[in-house]
């Protein structure tokens, strides 16, 4: 370096404005000046011997910033290897968390689905079901909302549990269909096998057996019927089966199969129960027609064909 360079540097040491590989440089040039001329221009008024004392001083200091940074980086960094783990450990949960849990859904169509266990499920439209096995639970657990009908693979290891709002369905290995759209009555049918059934809300416990129905209406006991018990899941082939259905649980289904919306003009045809079959995929406008000549009733589509009003006296 030059001494102008050299005094340029200096001054910039001093001042705190030096870069890493500047500060070095001076640094080095500091250490070994007993063996050399001193060629910094000594800034006015200053001694050679007061300006040796600031370099000092500003070295020492830099210095001691040095040892305290280290200081804590050894403080810190057995909290880095415990935040390290945590990291490991919570990815490896969540890997297993996410391998272990399926999430379907059906739309306007209905769906069928094969789950991780081997149980065979047919979603209605408009359906969630939230299926989770890990590897240290001993059940596999499942959230339903909306229709769904299991054909379920038995592990008498690992019981099969649904939840659905407030009611818990338990099974290790039977066939079952069960209703649990928000705002309409909870049902399931069992086909094959047996199934437990518990109202978390009341501590209800049923069991049900092939061919018995039980039925969870708002604000009314539950009621436990025998039904043929095919035409609970005959929605599963595409076909329309009611039996001793309200028209407006039936309403509600046609509006899932055919994404028409049907209003009642008269509030008391909701109540007309009805058993009926329909051929499969018959269209909306000839279901309609054959059920209001069953209820004495008349219907109009609206210009779009998105909405079916009912009149009528009905059954009463």
């Amino acid at each position: 370096m030059t001494k102008e360079q050299l005094t340029d540097l200096t001054a910039k040491y001093l001042d705190g404005t030096a870069t890493a590989r500047e500060r070095k440089l001076i640094e080095q040039w500091y250490y070994s000046f007993e063996d050399r001329e001193l060629v910094v221009e000594l800034p006015a008024g200053e001694s050679e011997y007061e300006l040796e004392s600031r370099m000092k001083a500003r070295i020492d200091e830099l210095n001691a910033q040095e040892s305290r940074r280290k200081r804590i980086f050894m403080q810190v960094k057995p909290y880095r290897m415990v935040a390290a783990v945590f990291l490991v450990l919570t990815a490896t949960l969540l890997s297993v968390f996410f391998s272990g849990r399926q999430v379907y859904n059906a739309q306007q169509q209905p769906r069928f689905v094969v789950l991780k266990d081997g149980s065979r499920v047919w979603l209605n439209s408009a359906t969630k079901l939230v299926y989770t096995d890990f590897p240290f639970m001993g059940e596999r657990r499942l959230s339903l909302t909306g229709e769904a009908y299991f054909d379920v693979a038995s592990d008498p290891d690992k019981p099969f549990i649904i939840q659905s709002g407030n009611m818990v369905t338990q099974v290790l290995g039977t066939a079952f269909n069960i209703k649990a759209y928000p705002d309409e009555p909870f049902a399931i049918t069992v086909t094959k096998g047996k199934v437990k059934l518990e109202d978390k809300k009341t501590k209800t416990v049923t069991f049900l057996t092939p061919n018995k129905q039980v039925k969870y209406a708002s604000q009314q006991p539950p009621v436990l019927v025998a039904v043929k018990a095919d035409v609970a899941y005959s929605w599963t082939k595409g076909q329309l089966e009611f039996y001793d259905q309200s028209f407006e649980e039936i309403a509600r289904t046609i509006n899932r199969k055919y994404n028409v919306n049907i209003v009642f003009a008269n509030k008391s045809l909701e109540q007309c129960m009805i058993t009926a079959t329909f051929e499969k995929e018959s269209p909306v406008s000839r279901v309609i027609e054959l059920l209001c000549k069953i209820n004495n009733a008349t219907y109009t589509f609206s210009a779009d064909s998105s909405t079916i009003t009912l009149e009528g006296k009905g059954c009463q």
